[in-house]
């Protein structure tokens, strides 16, 4: 989704620049939760890092096995962050997208769910490598699978870079950056 964000990033960056916004005013905004939302990406971005780099089967092991806490727990300090400012209303935006994604997570074993068609450009390989488990964040959407309609079920097609599947909830997250820059950006 990184990807969308910073599209939606630029996008909105041009727009207030066209509207004779003032983009240093973004660096004033006074966001409450920023350090939950530092400690969750930290703590996310580390445990990815140390199952990368563990040498012993048996410390992966441990890691994968303690990953979907760690992942709960990140996206549990995030809503915490985004609800010390709800009162803006991009705020409430990111609320929405966010707690769309972790309900839907939250409901699959703490993985998001991805819908991958047959005609999907990598569709064997893709295939292959979600259904063996070992992606921390994903799982294949299969008959099983719980709130379908909120999972990784929007595919871009060839007019994006990237061939991928986003969310409904991934959709209200990239307008909430957009929404940011705007109101921040008076």
């Amino acid at each position: 989704m990184i990807h969308e964000i910073i599209f939606m990033l630029v996008l909105s960056a041009l727009w207030a620049i066209y509207r004779k916004k003032d983009l240093k005013k973004i660096g004033e905004a006074q966001i409450k939760g920023l350090l939950l939302f530092a400690i969750a990406f930290l703590l996310q971005f580390l445990f990815h890092g140390l199952i990368l780099i563990a040498v012993n089967a048996q410390v992966t092991q441990w890691l994968r096995w303690i990953y979907p806490w760690v992942h709960m727990f990140s996206y549990q300090l995030i809503l915490i962050g985004i609800l010390l400012d709800i009162e803006k209303s991009y705020m409430k935006v990111f609320f929405l997208g966010a707690m769309m994604n972790f309900i839907v997570i939250l409901a699959n074993g703490m993985k998001m769910p991805v819908y991958l068609p047959i005609d999907h450009v990598n569709y064997a390989s893709s295939y292959a490598y979600l259904a063996t488990g070992n992606d921390l964040v994903h799982t294949l959407m299969t008959e099983s699978t719980r709130i379908k309609w909120l999972g990784d079920i929007i595919m871009s097609r060839s007019r994006y870079p990237i061939e991928k599947s986003i969310s409904i909830g991934d959709i209200f997250l990239v307008i909430g950056f957009g929404w940011f820059i705007q109101e921040e950006s008076r």
